[in-house]
């Protein structure tokens, strides 16, 4: 209980130098929940609204706090960071939304990546560096390499793939031979496994273009990939990824599922490769347990870290990179367009970003393993990374 009182007088003694007065109250209450959260503290079903608890259950929250409070170690200030707060820990920090009721009970609550601490960026570098595994970076200042490790080795990526169908979207957008309230209709057999929503969409329910690519960048959405796909074209696809032969997200899942398949594919020529996924076509979607084994050699999508660069850069403008900042902070950024990816034995993240001096970054870090990766630890090291771009 001591221990928790001086923190709490930390925190206000750190909030008063930053916030007027007038408004201390607001945060602080915020600021003491924070704490709870992150403290020593039980958490209990009490401490949030009944809709909150609808849709993420007390022992999720449980186990998702067990792990944070594990992985960062106890709090030593909770500042206010404009809407946000920022948890900071010895090791740590972490970027917090929190919105409460009126009753003082938790309504909305976003956790970000945990930023491990670092003094400079080479010593972030030297962390990638050091997991096991494979590991492919490229981070640019202006389009000039400041970090490089196998840039164009071709690594597997998971969804980050996504970016080459965007790029081939707007590609027929600017040729004039598609648009983006241009509407189509979701067939059967493009309905996929998440990540994202749209499977649970009847098959017929008409989407434009733009709501797509939204959903394919926002959520990683593996239903408005595939239905993409078949509007720009796998051929334009692959060529944009500078690859002979591009999977959808169906055919993905068919192959981890069925390893009889999956030797078949791998082993075929491009036109074999075209022929297996034609006959894919007619099969039924695994169960999603089925498809969580490790990284298959071969069933993926092995893009470089340069490529990966080249793609964010030709469509970071587009306003669908504007619902998801991955783990960069709007407050240090003028612009940021972000695509990530992962499965088992898959971890990949890559980030256009601009700064309010007009210099533009990229940065792209790929890992791939024979087994599962610690991703919490990797998207740490990528928030770090950035946070020390951006000068913090």
């Amino acid at each position: 209980m001591n221990r928790r009182l001086a923190i709490v007088g930390l925190l206000l003694l750190t909030l008063s130098g930053l916030v007027r007065p007038a408004v201390a109250a607001g945060f602080s209450d915020r600021q003491v929940i924070l704490l709870k959260l992150f403290g020593q503290d039980p958490i209990t079903a009490e401490m949030f609204t009944p809709t909150f608890l609808a849709q993420v259950s007390i022992e999720q929250l449980l186990a998702v706090f067990a792990k944070t409070r594990a992985t960062i170690g106890p709090p030593l200030s909770i500042e206010p960071d404009g809407p946000s707060f920022i948890v900071h820990t010895a090791t740590h920090q972490m970027r917090v939304d929190i919105g409460l009721d009126p009753d003082g009970r938790i309504a909305a609550l976003l956790l970000h990546p945990a930023a491990q601490n670092f003094t400079t960026a080479e010593d972030v570098i030297r962390a990638f560096d050091g997991l096991r595994g494979r590991v492919a970076y490229l981070v640019t200042r202006n389009g000039a390499p400041l970090y490089a490790r196998s840039p164009d080795d071709p690594m597997a990526v998971g969804s980050a793939f996504k970016l080459g169908v965007l790029a081939a979207l707007a590609d027929g957008i600017d040729a004039g031979r598609l648009h983006w309230d241009q509407v189509v209709k979701l067939a059967a057999g493009e309905v996929s496994l998440p990540s994202g929503t749209l499977q649970t969409m009847p098959v017929g329910s008409p989407m434009t273009l733009h709501t797509l690519a939204a959903f394919m960048i926002a959520q990683s959405d593996n239903t408005a990939t595939d239905v993409l796909m078949d509007v720009v074209g796998r051929d334009k696809v692959a060529a944009r990824l500078g690859v002979d032969f591009v999977l959808k997200t169906t055919e993905f899942f068919k192959l981890k599922a069925d390893p009889a398949l999956r030797l078949r594919f791998t082993s075929a020529d491009l036109a074999g490769k075209g022929k297996a996924g034609l006959d894919m076509a007619s099969l039924a979607l695994p169960d999603a347990a089925d498809v969580g084994a490790p990284l298959n050699p071969g069933i993926e999508w092995y893009v470089p870290a340069s490529k990966l660069c080249s793609l964010i850069e030709t469509v970071k403008d587009l306003d669908v990179f504007s619902i998801n900042p991955g783990v960069a902070s709007r407050a240090d950024w003028t612009q940021i367009a972000f695509k990530g990816g992962s499965e088992a034995g898959v971890a990949s993240l890559t980030t256009a970003l601009t700064n309010t001096a007009g210099e533009h970054f990229c940065v792209s870090v790929i890992w791939n393993d024979s087994q599962a990766l610690d991703e919490e630890r990797f998207t740490s090291l990528y928030g770090s990374l950035i946070g020390k771009l951006a000068g913090k």
